[in-house]
This record gives structure tokens, C-alpha cells and sequence, in this order.
């Protein structure tokens, strides 16, 4: 095939002699392609049209090439220059991309090649219909597996004959789309058919339902942790209230009984007539090591005093709860 697409000879001798001498000559020069020259010649063959031999009308054909129709196909091959003579020169138009939508279905493996094996017999039919029961091809050359899959997958979507079309790459035969189309449509109310829709829907209805009530059940459980950290808090808050309100009667109860026992004579009331006003203390530069001492010292002190506070709430919490607990048993007697 190389030689035939270099060869400068004429394309029809080119055959016979390749057909004769299984080979392809590429030189006008070849002794057999001048001998199955002269004999086409001897008996008047007509005129050969290949490209080689009339190069101006296969520039001219290639250049008319858009302009193809069923209806004119021939004309434009018998006489080129009559259709390319009013064109521009040839622009060779650019190529479209086109995206082919791919399509996915939504059932299962199973379910889509239960279909496309029925979209196959379908067609079986149709084409043995057409051609009879022994054809000389198989019907799986026109439509096999590959193609009925690719349908079986966009099968909800085909609601015309024009994608069909797309999906296999138009018709063979003629009536073949209108048929086919006809067979999706009465196929999709088969009592099967809506069945594997009905269940597919109640899935899906299913998996939104277990996904709502996921949802919920994620914020009602925030709600009530967060509910549960509030009640903590205020309960948190409660007894720093209360155990502040404990502090502060404890100490007037000290500050009354220390009143008492200086009306008793039992502690000296401190004098404030006269007091001696003391130089203020000259500043010393301690060392690092004595800052540190002292330091120590300061926080030892707090902590110690920190816990002489909660001892004594504790304390004073416990002779509150002895003295409630003996006026109700008086009361209990009474």
C-alpha cells in the first residue's frame, strides 16, 4: 500500500498488474505495466479518471468534497470542474471537537446487562426480520455487545431515536432507529423494568432518610451536650456563689465571736489615739537566689493560707449542717 500512494503511474494498470504480478510498479518504465497498458489500450478501455491520470479533477473533486449529496454525487465525479468553477479557494474547515456525553446508569452491573442482552435479541430479530433466518453477516457486526452496553447505560435517558443514534454511530438499516426506539419505550413499562426503578427509588429514598435522621440525631446530640455543658457551668457557678456566700458569714461569725472576747476583756483593743509614724524602710537590692528564697516564701504563705480558708469553710460548713440537723430533730420532737 505504500507504493500505491507514491506510484506515478496510472491507479487502474497499477491493479491489474498487482492483481497479475502481485506487486505494485512505480515506474511508467515497468516492462509489465507497459505491456498491461498497451492491451487495455488494444481493447479501448475508456479513458481512466484516477488521480494520477487527471490530477486537475481530483483537486478540483477534493475541493467540491463539502458540497456531497447522495443526489449529486455522481455529477460531481463525472464532471468536477462544472461545480468547483464559482468556489473560493478551498479552505479546509476545522474540526469540530465533539465531547460524546458519557452516560452511567444508575442500576446495577446485573440489571444493565440483563438490558443491553435484551437490546441485542431485540435487534436479532429485526435484522433476521430484514435479511432472513441465514444472512450473510452476523447481526452482531451492526450492533454487539459494546453498542447495546452503551445504550443499556443511558437507557432512562432516551427519550428520542437522535441519541440512539449518537450512542451507536446512526443506522445500518433502514427503520433500524425508529425500531429500536420503539422497543426502549415499551420495554421501560415492562412489569421488570419498573420493578428495578421502584426499588432503585425506594434505595435512594431509603439512604436520604438514614441520612436525615443521621443529621438529626448528630444535632439533637449537640443540642444536648451542649444543654448537659450549660447545666455544668451553672451548677459551676452555683457553688462559687454559694461557697463565697459561706465565706463571707464566716467571717462575720469570727469577726463577731473576736468582737465578743474584746468586750470580754479577753483579747486588748488595739490602739489607734496615737501611733508613731515609721521611717519608711530603705530598699535592698536582693540577689537572685534571695528573690527566689523570698519568692518561695510568699507562695508558701498563700498556699498555706489558701488551705486555712477551706479548712475552716469546711469547718464552718459541717457546725452549719450539725446545727440544721438538731433543730429538725427538736423539731421532730416537738
Amino acid at each position: 500500500m505504500d507504493a500505491y500512494a507514491v506510484t506515478p503511474v496510472c491507479l487502474r494498470v497499477a491493479n491489474a498488474v498487482d492483481n497479475i504480478y502481485g506487486y505494485i510498479p512505480i515506474s511508467k518504465d515497468d516492462s509489465n505495466y507497459l505491456k498491461e497498458e498497451s492491451r487495455q489500450k488494444y481493447l479501448k478501455f475508456d479513458r481512466c479518471a484516477c488521480s494520477n491520470c487527471e490530477p486537475e479533477a481530483a483537486v478540483q473533486i477534493h475541493d467540491s468534497a463539502h458540497l456531497f449529496t447522495k443526489e449529486n454525487f455522481e455529477d460531481i465525479l463525472s464532471d468536477p470542474s462544472r461545480f468547483a468553477a464559482d468556489l473560493p479557494a478551498y479552505i479546509k474547515p476545522k474540526k469540530k471537537r465533539h465531547t460524546t456525553k458519557k452516560y452511567k446508569s444508575r442500576f446495577s452491573k446485573a440489571v444493565v446487562k440483563k438490558i443491553a442482552d435484551d437490546l441485542v435479541v431485540n435487534f436479532e430479530s429485526f435484522y433476521h426480520d430484514l435479511m432472513g433466518e441465514k444472512p450473510e453477516l452476523k447481526a452482531a457486526r451492526f450492533f454487539g455487545e459494546a453498542k447495546a452496553k452503551l445504550v443499556a447505560e443511558a437507557f432512562e435517558d432516551i427519550h428520542e431515536p437522535g441519541l440512539i443514534a449518537r450512542l451507536i454511530g446512526g443506522e445500518w438499516f433502514e427503520k433500524q432507529l425508529e425500531t429500536m426506539f420503539a422497543f426502549v419505550e415499551s420495554y421501560k413499562k415492562t412489569e421488570w423494568f419498573e420493578l428495578q426503578v421502584f426499588e432503585i427509588e425506594e434505595g435512594t429514598r431509603q439512604a436520604e432518610k438514614e441520612k436525615k435522621d443521621k443529621e438529626e440525631k448528630k444535632k439533637s446530640d449537640a443540642e444536648e451536650k451542649k444543654r448537659t455543658n450549660e447545666k455544668k457551668e451553672a451548677e459551676k457557678l452555683a457553688k462559687r456563689a454559694e461557697d463565697a456566700i459561706a465565706l463571707e458569714n464566716f467571717k462575720l461569725v469570727r469577726a463577731a465571736e473576736a468582737e465578743e472576747r474584746r468586750e470580754r476583756g479577753e483579747v486588748p483593743e488595739s490602739s489607734t489615739s496615737s501611733f508613731t509614724l515609721q521611717p519608711k524602710p530603705k530598699r535592698i537590692r536582693l540577689s537572685p537566689e534571695e528573690r527566689r528564697k523570698r519568692d518561695e516564701k510568699s507562695l508558701a504563705e498563700k498556699v498555706a493560707k489558701r488551705a486555712e480558708d477551706a479548712i475552716a469553710l469546711e469547718s464552718f460548713k459541717q457546725a452549719r449542717a450539725a446545727e440544721a440537723k438538731k433543730k429538725a430533730e427538736v423539731k421532730a420532737l416537738a
